[in-house]
Order: structure tokens, then sequence, then C-alpha cells
């Protein structure tokens, strides 16, 4: 089995929120984990074979800019707590008819597990591999209230958008 490291600084986790005034971003480069499959000699994923990923994001890392946005998001994440999100990849498959996959995974935050499926773009380029997916998750599903900062309002849909770029270990 291939096994890739991902590479904390070239990947990136970032959030959509909206809210009563504008949207709220934030996001963070404190990534961690390994995606594990077989590829054939093009680079094209066997997930026919044994395949998985495991990441954790630094919910501590998690910055958007603004200050009080910040105090906000870290009070209602309580890193001290849940210092870390963790995403497990379960299954893997292509998508008919397209160049896209779909992946079946776990997330963990704020003590809560819930199970998803999305829509992911990978690539591999040399030894590095690059993945790529969105998804839209209600914060309520982690136990997460939706904040009020002010007259802010923030509605309790977050998109979370991931680059995971990982070297492939060994040789």
């Amino acid at each position: 089995m291939t096994r890739f490291r991902v590479l904390p600084n070239a990947s990136s986790v970032s959030t959509q929120m909206r809210s009563s005034v504008h949207d709220l971003h934030a996001g963070t480069r404190s990534l961690a984990g390994t995606v594990e499959g077989e590829l054939d000699d093009s680079g094209i994923p066997r997930f026919e074979a044994a395949h998985g990923a495991r990441l954790q994001v630094a919910v501590g890392s998690m910055r958007s800019g603004n200050r009080l946005q910040d105090m906000e998001m870290q009070r209602r994440l309580d890193p001290r707590k849940y210092p870390y999100i963790e995403v497990v990849v379960d299954r893997a498959w292509k998508l008919d008819g397209g160049d896209g996959y779909r992946a079946a995974f776990r997330v963990t935050a704020h003590g809560r597990t819930q199970a998803f499926e999305a829509n992911f773009g990978m690539r591999l380029e040399g030894r590095r591999l690059i993945v790529e997916g969105e998804h839209a998750f209600d914060m309520r599903d982690f136990d997460v209230s939706p904040p009020r900062i002010l007259t802010l309002k923030v509605d309790p849909a977050v998109t979370v958008r991931a680059c995971i770029v990982a070297d492939r270990e060994g040789s």
C-alpha cells in the first residue's frame, strides 16, 4: 500500500459562513495526517484495494483575521477540551462518467462524530498527491450553537474547503 504524508504548510482548510451582515471566513494550514491506497502506473487510484485517510486539524489554529470573531469561534469550539477536528475516510470511489471521486468519511468535532459523503478531486504530480474538496456542514450536528457577535447573527451552515497536499513516503 502506498502512503502519503500530509504537508502542513502546503495544505489548507478554509471555512465560510453567512451572517446577517456579511460572509465570515476562517482558515488554517495546521493539518496533519496520512492518505493510503494503491495507484496504477498512471497514478489512478485502485479503489478495489484497501485505502483510506486520517487527517487532523488543530482547532486553535483557525483564524479569520478578525480578533472578535476569532475569540467567539474559539469560545464555541473550546480547543482546550477538543483540540482537534478529526476526519477519517472510510471508502472512496470514482464517479460514473467523469473525472471526479466521492468519499464516505467521518468527522469528529467538539466531541461528536458524524458520517458524510462528498465529491472530491485528486491528482498525482510526481510524488505529490493533491486532494481538493468541499462540503457544507451544519454546526449544530456537532453540538455547536451558531454565534451571535453583537448584532451579527450567523447561519449554522459552514462550507469547508480543503486542499490536502501530501508526499509519498518511502521509495
